[in-house]
């Protein structure tokens, strides 16, 4: 699979220097590469693999039905000419509301959504995002609900994979608001293990997600550890330190500063 992720690597820089200046603005406060009223094909070889790795992990209700998400996690960042370790929190209220904090030793940023309104700060004050990030903002949260955000999208069944080393997974082709993917689920347990990205609405990509040591969290099953991959080298690694579901989470934490609400900002680096 990382084989096939590298192909894209030289056209990714290309096209996400050129996309993103050529993207449209949002029309009705769509984004315009989202699918809207479209007829989407589902395979049902592949819809019954997905969810079979949904009922694997406790079921598309269970999963869709936690009204909030605190999952704070220990990162290792491979970005830096030295591995860098920090924690990365993030805060969930359904439909939307979001919150997230990196921190780093040598720096820190916070990236929320309200339900309306994007916004960041690097350190250097509060600013709100644009349109275009604020919608790809609003991709990034439905990945909470991974795999069953992808019940309503494109799907088609591909082959049985043994790029999974010691293991044969069943291979979905996803496609859904200008996304690309592939996601692996292990032949034995159903359980998703890898997804990879291929396309996006900014061009090429060659993302890989890898999922593991998955353990049960009120009655759902999740993978404690992830790790980031990027043209066959990892980018970044993560293990969860605490996480919980349904507890309450004040509206404030989501609110956005009397300081970012002028003009928009440019998005933190990442």
């Amino acid at each position: 699979m990382q084989d096939r992720l590298t192909r894209h690597a030289l056209a990714a820089a290309i096209a996400l220097a050129i996309a993103v200046l050529a993207l449209p603005a949002q029309e009705n406060g769509t984004p315009s590469w989202h699918d809207q009223g479209t007829d989407r094909h589902q395979d049902p070889q592949a819809l019954e693999v997905l969810k079979a790795g949904l009922e694997a992990m406790g079921g598309a209700d269970a999963i869709l039905g936690r009204k909030t998400i605190f999952i704070k996690r220990k990162t290792v960042n491979h970005q830096y000419p030295e591995p860098l370790e920090g924690v990365i929190a993030i805060w969930f209220k359904r439909p939307d509301k979001f919150r997230k904090e990196v921190i780093y030793p040598t720096r820190q940023f916070v990236e929320a959504f309200d339900g309306q309104v994007a916004w960041f700060d690097t350190g250097d004050g509060p600013r709100k995002h644009g349109e275009i990030r604020t919608a790809a903002m609003q991709d990034g949260i439905d990945e909470l609900d991974l795999p069953a955000n992808y019940l309503d999208a494109e799907l088609s069944y591909f082959n049985i994979s043994q790029e999974i080393p010691g293991k044969l997974a069943h291979v979905v082709k996803i496609r859904k608001n200008g996304y690309t993917r592939e996601l692996m689920f292990d032949v034995d347990t159903r359980l998703l293990e890898v997804t990879g990205e291929y396309e996006n609405p900014w061009g090429a990509t060659d993302k890989m997600m890898r999922f593991s040591r998955y353990r049960p969290v009120d009655g759902i099953l999740i993978p404690h550890r992830v790790e980031y991959w990027r043209a066959n080298s990892m980018t970044l690694e993560t293990e969860i330190e605490e996480i919980r579901f349904n507890e309450p989470i004040d509206d404030a934490m989501f609110a956005v500063p009397e300081a970012a609400k002028g003009p928009s900002g440019s998005a933190p680096a990442k």
